[in-house]
């Protein structure tokens, strides 16, 4: 028997003294953690508290724009909804057009390197746009800011990988021969074999290489989902929401079915059924008027809520499949993202910073048309025309109840026509002879017809009320209303001018929004973690030039990346396409002129024309016409040894195009990397 000597007791102290402390630590770290999660959990529920009122308000617009409105009303005209269809249709019909123009700061000798870049990043992000269906999400912005007054978006890169079963098995049989090589090695004569150090240096040269290819991109883009107002929280720090780009803390609410949750965060397994339960909001259909019913009266801010927690009267286990909401707290003063749901003290998975860094730190983009000074929460149009809309159907029903009174009613003589002969009358059908006993007096002596109170249309005429709904909205009657009185094309061009007008400001802010989405695309597609050489190949060709930026002010210090003007609306009028019409031929003139003066080939004032025809199709309006199946595209070389030469043509010297234009500077060729042409380190 071994006995213990002083230095095995001393380790063994150490040991158990080293657990204590490990466990102690793991002991702090954890109540630091409930600690910060119930910090998080207290900050959302006194916001939410504080901004109540505010998602009262959008319970009871959407209920407007649904046409659930008060049953008093028995005619209801859903214009809210109406409205709100058309004035999307106008202010988004389709994606915008980027627009990306070297900045101030570049120096002569760099523009014309910032104008190829400026043109691949027009191309990428309007391919980002495209994949990431913006039109989709913004479309429900658009709808959700004219609805409730206010609508957001978020913007975020997605990068998803997969392992290669090829490449997997490739690896493992490299494995096998380093293990056979191992075996064989014990084996081996020390003078007369070949080196097995060489052969194994080689193999793990290759399985090193095979290692950094085993994961293939399967998806790596730009995602744009819409978020509805209420998943919105915005920090009290900001006194109105326009700032939200310098509050110090936006959460964002989603709700996760409670098996993908358990699949999503498995060390969490045995605390989640802890976490408070949401389930779909139960509503009742009501065959009256074949939509949902709704509590009139009162209204409360749960009542738009899609999913409502099972504490809520009405709700339970039988209300569908359990869900768990995932708050997602970006905090601006640490630039972390914090996860965590309601009834649970332990973040679902550790505080993160985002995996691209941008000029802004926030993903969300927020668009409301209506701001009052003062005032936290912009102001909806159905806010606005709350009044005029009950008026209208108030006017409406009126007009039916006067209508149904207004019915024609004949009365009789009780005393002088037998109560059966009465209903025979009554009951007489078309070209029926009805037999009556009038005791021997005339019809007009028993039968008379019933006064009643005349209708004065005047008194029920809703023009008023629906010039003023139009001015609130910003529609013309041509756009919502029959036409009541001929108008020729001017007159209509007129009301569509003024409803452009008064769009304006809408527009105004929608351009300003998207073109921030612009700026933070590009920035995220130029990050070191965005587009590589190769995949802007793909999208913008082989032409393309693309660099990228190890940090986000780099993209700024080089380009101007905006979005055309209006280009997300619908196409221009009549009168805008003859405004371009009169001055492209100016515009064609001053094009040729100036290369000439500036030295220019003739394949760049080719291309400065071409751009010019693309844009006049564009201003037609229609997306059927294909403006580069009309233009000559840059042919094969000719016998002549010219690109684009014209053929030879007998008894007539062939032109030179290049003697109309002075000569240009030869440029310096320079050898192109390998994978394609990048740009020169800025």
């Amino acid at each position: 028997m071994t006995m213990p000597t002083a230095e095995s007791f001393t380790d063994a102290l150490a040991a158990e003294q080293a657990a204590d402390a490990e466990r102690e630590a793991q002991a702090q770290a954890l109540a630091r953690e409930e600690a910060d999660v119930t910090n998080w959990h207290k900050r959302i529920k006194e916001s939410r508290d504080f901004d109540k009122g505010a998602r009262k308000g959008y319970a009871l617009d959407r209920r407007y724009c649904a046409n659930r409105v008060d049953p008093v009303y028995d005619v209801s005209v859903p214009i809210a909804g109406t409205y709100v269809n058309l004035l999307t249709s106008f202010l988004y019909a389709r994606d915008p057009e980027p627009a990306v123009q070297p900045a101030e700061s570049v120096g002569t000798s760099r523009v014309k390197l910032a104008k190829q870049v400026g043109r691949t990043l027009e191309i990428v992000i309007a391919r980002l746009w495209k994949r990431g269906r913006l039109k989709h999400a913004a479309d429900a912005m658009v709808r959700s800011g004219l609805s409730v007054g206010i609508g957001w978006i978020k913007a975020a890169w997605h990068r998803e990988t997969e392992r290669d079963a090829m490449t997997d098995q490739r690896i493992a049989d490299l494995r096998n021969k380093m293990q056979a090589l191992a075996s064989i090695e014990t084996e081996l004569a020390a003078g007369d074999a070949a080196n097995p150090d060489l052969l194994r240096a080689q193999y793990e040269q290759q399985m090193q290489a095979l290692e950094s290819q085993v994961e293939q991109i399967i998806y790596n883009s730009l995602v744009v989902d819409f978020v509805r107002a209420d998943d919105v929280q915005v920090s009290m720090d900001v006194a109105t929401l326009k700032d939200y780009v310098i509050a110090p803390w936006i959460a964002h609410r989603s709700f996760m079915p409670y098996d993908e949750a358990v699949a999503a965060f498995p060390e969490l397994r045995d605390e989640l059924g802890k976490a408070e339960a949401y389930y779909h909001a139960k509503r009742d259909c009501d065959p009256r008027d074949g939509g949902f019913t709704a509590t009139y009266g009162a209204v409360s801010d749960t009542d738009a809520e899609v999913f409502r927690s099972a504490t809520v009267a009405g709700q339970g286990a039988d209300a569908g499949p359990r869900f768990l909401c995932v708050w997602e707290v970006w905090d601006l003063t640490t630039n972390l993202i914090h996860t965590i749901t309601p009834g649970l003290r332990r973040y679902l998975r550790a505080p993160y910073a985002p995996d691209q860094a941008s000029t802004r730190f926030y993903p969300f983009f927020q668009w409301a048309p209506l701001w009052v000074d003062g005032e936290r929460h912009p102001q909806s149009l159905v806010d606005r025309s709350r009044a005029l809309l009950d008026e209208y159907n108030r006017t409406r029903t009126n007009y039916r109840e006067h209508r149904r009174r207004a019915i024609p009613k004949m009365g009789f003589d009780r005393g002088a026509l037998d109560p059966d002969d009465a209903r025979k009358l009554e009951g007489a059908t078309t070209s029926e002879m009805v037999g009556l006993d009038l005791k021997g007096q005339t019809s007009r002596d028993v039968l008379f017809a019933v006064q009643y109170n005349q209708i004065d249309a005047a008194l029920y005429d809703t023009a008023p009320i629906r010039a003023e709904l139009e001015l609130i909205w910003g529609i013309q009657e041509a756009l919502s209303s029959s036409i009541q009185t001929a108008k020729t094309a001017t007159e209509s061009e007129i009301q569509q001018q003024g409803t452009e007008s008064r769009l304006g400001y809408s527009r105004d802010s929608l351009d300003e929004l998207l073109g921030e989405l612009a700026l933070y695309s590009g920035e995220l597609a130029m990050s070191p973690n965005g587009l590589s050489v190769d995949e802007v190949f793909d999208i913008a060709g082989p032409e393309a030039l693309w660099f990228n930026a190890p940090l986000p002010d780099l993209v700024n210090s080089l380009l101007n990346v905006d979005i055309r003007a209006g280009s997300s609306g619908r196409p221009a009028s009549s009168l805008r396409r003859q405004q371009w019409g009169a001055i492209l031929p100016q515009l064609q003139e001053a094009v040729i002129t100036i290369g000439r003066m500036r030295g220019a080939t003739s394949f760049d004032i080719a291309n400065s024309l071409e751009q010019l025809a693309v844009e006049s199709v564009e201003r037609l309006g229609d997306p059927s016409i294909d403006a580069y199946a009309f233009i000559p595209q840059v042919p094969e070389v000719s016998a002549m040894g010219m690109p684009g030469a014209d053929p030879m043509m007998p008894g007539a010297p062939s032109p030179d195009p290049m003697q109309q234009l002075p000569p240009a500077e030869a440029p310096v060729p320079t050898a192109a990397p390998v994978g394609g042409v990048v740009a020169q380190p800025l």
